[in-house]
């Protein structure tokens, strides 16, 4: 692959940069990635610990660590800087090395209550980001949270019991206890490690399921509502897991289908009105309005009625 093309890419991956700082600005959202010393500012931590070398999901990657180059980046880590900054050339270059033969070298990272922050490595994330890479090699160190009875810190907690088990660092759930329910539903008692057979066709699986819930109709049955994770462990309950294992994805995709009523009841989503339904609550608002207008026209009218009768009775000549 030539530089040329590379650079292509870059001005392609830039675009998608300024589009995504236009709609996060039209959202009142930030327009780049958060800084983890700011995140960590008056935080009392309980220290930190090597993980050492550990493949990364990269959609995990969300932030930088200090702020010297939050802002050549947007959220997402695609680039902002023009053309002819020293970014594009190094980002060019890294792309067409990762085109030619891969991108292998590990970066460096921090995690924090299951965010990843960059040290060393932005331009292989916005890279590797660009061309929807699933995981990167990183030299993760672990920084502690305070244990201050939270919600967040009693599931990370229970996420750190599970790392220990399984080395799993891709799931996430919004409440306690689900990820003994994984332990669980997977067959396994507590406390109990996962085989390496087990890890490898659980990810296998997960990454086939996630490319189902990805897509809109599931985006729509459990919008930022529920994480992935728990997406999962809901329909792993409902089906179990060594049915679900052998799906493809687009059996996945039509299981999520077919149990989206189900899959909303346990959510505790409100399920949506069909559009029939809809439509009579339409019309029926409607005509309850168009009523009270009437009545209300009705009386504007009648009020010159009954003056002029009350008059007439007051003129006519008593019999």
């Amino acid at each position: 692959m030539s530089y040329a093309t590379s650079f292509m890419e870059y001005e392609k991956a830039l675009a998608l940069g300024h589009k995504e700082c236009r709609a996060c600005r039209a959202k009142g959202l930030p327009l780049y990635p958060p800084v983890l010393d700011e995140v960590l500012d008056g935080v009392d931590t309980r220290g930190e610990v090597e993980l050492g070398l550990v493949d990364v999901p990269i959609q995990l990657i969300t932030g930088t660590k200090s702020a010297g180059r939050q802002r050549a980046f947007s959220p997402s880590f695609y680039p902002l800087l023009g053309g002819e900054s020293e970014l594009a050339m190094k980002w060019t270059a890294l792309c067409d090395a990762h085109l030619n033969e891969g991108i292998n070298e590990p970066i460096k990272v921090y995690e924090y209550l299951h965010d990843f922050y960059v040290q060393e490595g932005h331009k292989r994330v916005s890279v590797l980001r660009y061309f929807e890479a699933v995981t990167i090699p990183a030299m993760v160190t672990r920084i502690l949270p305070p244990a201050d009875g939270s919600l967040t810190s009693r599931i990370y907690q229970e996420y750190l019991d599970f790392y220990a088990l399984t080395g799993i660092n891709y799931l996430w759930f919004t409440e306690t206890g689900r990820f003994a329910r994984l332990q669980s539903l997977m067959g396994k008692a507590p406390g109990e490690a996962w085989t390496t057979e087990e890890l490898r066709d659980f990810f296998i699986f997960y990454h086939r399921f996630l490319s189902a819930y990805d897509a809109k109709s599931a985006r729509e049955l459990l919008a930022k509502r529920v994480t992935p994770g728990d997406a999962l462990i809901m329909l792993i309950t409902l089906c179990g897991y060594s049915l679900l294992r052998d799906c493809t994805g687009p059996e996945l995709k039509t299981t999520l289908a077919r149990l989206r009523t189900e899959l909303m009841v346990v959510a505790q989503i409100p399920l949506p009105q069909t559009p029939v339904k809809r439509l009579f609550q339409t019309v029926a608002e409607a005509m309850t309005e168009t009523a009270g207008v009437m009545v209300g026209m009705a009386d504007v009218l009648a009020e010159p009625v009954k003056e002029l009768v009350e008059g007439k009775e007051r003129t006519d000549p008593k019999p």
